[in-house]
């Protein structure tokens, strides 16, 4: 990406921002695919991943609160993501994970299950306020934590019903419904740049768009709760990912 290529596809305050830091300005000049659509890099967040994220202070505090907010839920998830960022192979040679995931430790199961059982209420809360009609999933559904082959068999029945339609696993129903009505939230003033310009860099963070979503709450004009992805959120700097299989049972899947 230009100056010129800056200018044409960024808001204007960017571009002194983006010329003041050498480590971001080096992100942005190597970006040259789909500007159109993508004028920041899609994986953005990790190019700066490992204590590096500060770099985006100054880009992101040009949207005030909502900005920091966003900021300080990314430096969350650095932190989490600390320990995973490369592997030492059996050969002797380093791999570098090209998404952030965290790894789930027995000392959290406690933690893990009082959480899953506060986004079952958040995702209650949002179909019986919002909605205005019964959750796919009950408030007291029972929760499952699986580990090994019981995770990975459950991530493939969730995924084999995502590639076919069916069964409509209450996962699939709340991932629609749910991200239709995120979609539909109207953005703060002077925020809606940032939540379209960013989109795609937080998305490809871990693959996740409700990981995406609970970044992206303080940018919107949403209803007056608390963040119903903020659960997700903590499950996932867990290292567990819930699925919502059956209307009286969720599980936390050990990533």
């Amino acid at each position: 990406m230009t100056k010129d290529e800056c200018r044409a596809y960024l808001p204007d305050s960017w571009l002194p921002v983006l010329e003041a830091d050498p480590v971001l300005w080096d992100i942005f000049s190597e970006h040259e695919y789909h500007l159109e659509e993508e004028a920041v890099p899609p994986f953005l967040i990790q190019e700066l991943r490992g204590g590096h994220l500060e770099h985006l202070r100054p880009l992101l505090a040009l949207y005030g609160e909502p900005g920091l907010e966003l900021l300080q839920g990314l430096l969350e998830i650095d932190e989490a993501a600390r320990d995973t960022a490369q592997l030492r192979l059996p050969n002797g040679q380093t791999a570098y994970a090209g998404y952030f995931f965290a790894r789930f430790g027995r000392e959290d199961q406690e933690k893990a299950v009082k959480t899953a059982k506060s986004y079952l209420r958040a995702v209650c809360r949002v179909y019986e306020e919002v909605f205005h009609e019964p959750s796919p999933v009950g408030p007291q559904a029972g929760v499952l934590l699986l580990t090994g082959q019981e995770a990975r068999d459950m991530r493939e029945k969730v995924h084999q019903a995502y590639v076919h339609g069916k069964p409509y696993l209450p996962d699939l129903q709340i991932h629609d419904e749910m991200g239709d009505w995120f979609a539909d939230l109207p953005c703060r003033e002077n925020c809606g740049e940032l939540a379209g310009l960013f989109h795609e860099a937080l998305y490809h963070i871990s693959n996740d768009y409700f990981l995406s979503y609970c970044l992206q709450w303080p940018l919107t004009e949403h209803p007056d709760m608390e963040n119903p992805f903020r659960p997700h959120f903590q499950l996932w700097k867990m290292g567990l990912t819930p699925q919502f299989f059956h209307h009286d049972q969720m599980a936390l899947v050990d990533c």
